[in-house]
């Protein structure tokens, strides 16, 4: 209930709807510690801070999962109270990133041993290194005629991308889940490729290591940005007016950026042979799931499955 105050308030005043949902589940989240009330004190904010120091979040992250409870208190009329905090270094604040190779690694291994949804989100994210936030509900990408649709979070612009060749087959089952669903695909991921990170590494970690990458690969500075799709207010921070005259060309920016992209040609070789395999694969392991199970008929579509198995098991060899 709380979660949606927020939400409606944040969107009522032009706020982004992806922002809105950002703070809508932290809401959510200090309802289930504290209950539902009209009015909160400062016992009930303590609570709150106790719940996320157990759950090991750094003061960086309290401190932005404060911001929804500020505004709510703001909505119901209530103080909220003044807390003594730790002031956070710059130095203090961890910024995870992945390897040029744990990313090669997660692509190659990944092409073997993951499912199509987790494929097509792993695809998304080394490609165009998309936010969490970014492949979620409720504004997720569209794909459509050899582009994808990305709306962009913190302030960036809608950027329309060329899908390259190489992973349009594993974007055929992206599936459209919310923010904390992405973060469960992405441990599932993790644990799956046998890559042992900590709980502080998420998709974000694989954006650091693109825009790295790229600069390495001494692509353009001004493309980057705008292939990440950061601001405009941060692009023209950087370049000035150089951002206001240089026009913007994505589908020019994308097929310069996909030239030197360091993790696009991992998802190249046999693409679509290994994607018809795994499909087959799946047929194949159900099959056997009814034959086991003794869930298969000995009618016309049993038959009728038991000779497409037998051509799959062929095929496979």
């Amino acid at each position: 209930m709380l979660g949606q105050i927020v939400f409606d308030d944040l969107v009522g005043r032009g706020k982004s709807r992806q922002t809105a949902q950002q703070w809508n589940c932290w809401a959510d989240r200090f309802e289930q510690v504290c209950g539902y009330k009209e009015r909160y004190d400062r016992q009930d904010v303590i609570k709150f801070l106790a719940w996320e120091r157990e759950q090991g979040f750094r003061q960086n992250s309290i401190n932005i999962h404060l911001r929804p409870v500020k505004l709510l208190a703001q909505i119901q009329g209530w103080d909220f109270p003044r807390l003594s905090m730790p002031k956070v270094k710059e130095e203090d604040i961890t910024r995870t990133i992945f390897s040029r190779e744990e990313v090669i690694s997660l692509i190659t291994t990944g092409r073997r041993v993951l499912q199509p949804k987790e494929l097509s989100c792993l695809a998304l994210s080394t490609v165009y290194g998309l936010r969490r936030e970014e492949m979620a509900r409720p504004e997720p990408p569209e794909l459509k005629e050899g582009q994808v649709i990305i709306h962009t979070v913190k302030g960036g612009p809608t950027t329309t991308h060329l899908i390259p060749q190489e992973i349009v087959p594993y974007l055929e089952d992206y599936p459209a889940y919310g923010p904390d669903h992405l973060s469960h695909i992405f441990l599932q991921i993790m644990k799956k490729t046998g890559l042992e990170v900590s709980p502080r590494y998420g998709w974000h970690s694989i954006r650091r290591a693109l825009a790295t990458e790229l600069l390495i690969a001494e692509a353009s500075a001004l493309n980057i940005v705008r292939f990440m799709r950061w601001s405009e207010a941060s692009i023209s921070k950087e370049f000035g007016m150089l951002s206001v005259y240089a026009q913007k060309h994505q589908a020019h920016i994308d097929n310069q950026i996909f030239e030197v992209h360091p993790f696009l040609p991992y998802w190249a070789a046999e693409a679509r042979r290994e994607r018809e395999k795994s499909r087959r694969r799946r047929v194949i392991t159900e099959a056997i799931r009814l034959l086991e199970g003794g869930e298969l008929e000995d009618d016309e579509e049993g038959i009728h499955l038991l000779e497409r198995l037998t051509t799959l098991v062929k095929r496979e060899k």
